[in-house]
């Protein structure tokens, strides 16, 4: 039988993923089975951030990454795109008193230089507010690609060989994995639960 009320699950510590990805995908597909415009799809993607935050956040979880924005989603409409470089200056304006509640610290990565002045510095004032926060990290993937992270940590490789610093030979999986976005959460980089929405 049924009821009202959601039943309160009991959960593991000891089996709460330490690194959870979410790659938000699906928004427009959500709004358009409802016959809402894309956007309502991501603005109610904006709002289920913000209750999965909190919830990872309280939960334990030491490292939750958005998957936001890829470099791919430059090709759609510029009214969405546009769109969706409000979204991260609305959600760190709204949320941040929760944030920092939450003692939840924001990272950033992508290619941030391309993003719109506006979002790259809503961005960056996060980053700054929350940079003393001792809690869960909540990363975002804004102008991120995977190929182009792979790219961006070879030349920095080979920059390290050109210079002197590093040999060819002494290349391993540490030292590629310390040149990838990811590489400031060290042992924590590699998710350990990949969520893709649809």
């Amino acid at each position: 039988m049924a009821t009202s009320k959601a039943s309160k699950v009991k959960l593991d510590p000891a089996r709460i993923p330490a690194h959870i990805a979410i790659i938000m995908d699906g928004n427009g597909r959500w709004a358009k089975r409802r016959f809402f415009p894309r956007v309502a799809g991501h603005k109610q993607g904006m709002q289920n951030v913000k209750t999965i935050t909190k919830a990872a956040s309280r939960l334990g979880v030491k490292v939750l990454t958005l998957y936001a924005f890829s470099t791919e989603n430059w090709k759609r409409p510029g009214s969405e795109v546009n769109y969706l470089m409000r979204l991260p200056v609305d959600f760190f304006n709204d949320f941040m008193p929760d944030l920092i509640k939450e003692n939840v610290k924001v990272e950033v990565m992508g290619e941030l230089d391309d993003l719109p002045p506006q979002t790259r510095q809503a961005s960056e004032k996060a980053m700054a507010d929350t940079a003393n926060n001792t809690g869960m990290i909540l990363n975002f993937a804004l102008n991120y690609g995977g190929r182009d992270e792979l790219v961006h940590a070879a030349q920095k490789l080979a920059k390290q060989v050109q210079e002197g610093e590093l040999s060819p030979d002494d290349i391993d999986d540490r030292h590629f994995a310390n040149e990838l976005m990811t590489g400031f959460l060290g042992d924590l980089a590699d998710p350990d639960l990949l969520i893709r929405t649809s």
